[in-house]
């Protein structure tokens, strides 16, 4: 399988369905600090569903894509620049997470989340090519505008 069946045929649709499932088991509640019920429950399973489908679809996708595009003689400060990027993006969702969150609610913030997950997945099916079984030089040539 190429790179692109794999985010289409299964990591990245879970990916998007587990941010909402998230989204959906966080807006249920919870009885109280520690206490097991049935949304707590699911929203724990929702995680770890979000967690394996990213990795087998998003996760990897990046890093992949990435060691392609860039032309050898920029490519390991390209990758520098898109590390730095990448972490500072993580960074930023991590910080403001808690104040979005007491801001807008839980079912909100999931709410866009499964969005941006699905422009994401609209975006690299409109301008990320299959690359399997493709030269470096095929990849340029098929990213050149």
């Amino acid at each position: 399988l190429g790179a692109m069946a794999v985010v289409f045929s299964g990591g990245g649709v879970a990916d998007g369905a587990a941010v909402a499932a998230v989204g959906a088991a966080a807006s249920a509640g919870s009885a109280s600090a520690g206490a097991l019920t049935s949304s707590t429950v699911a929203l724990l399973g929702a995680v770890f569903l979000y967690v394996g489908a990213y990795q087998i679809g998003f996760g990897p996708i990046t890093w992949l894509l990435l060691s392609e595009v860039f032309p050898l003689e920029a490519r390991s400060q390209a990758l520098g620049v898109a590390a730095l990027v990448n972490f500072g993006s993580n960074m930023v969702v991590a910080a403001s997470f808690e104040a979005v969150r007491t801001a807008i609610g839980s079912p909100a913030m999931f709410a866009a989340f499964a969005v941006i997950a699905a422009g994401s997945a609209g975006f690299v099916w409109v301008n990320v090519p299959e690359t399997k079984g493709l030269s470096l030089e095929q990849i340029e040539q098929k990213l050149k505008l």
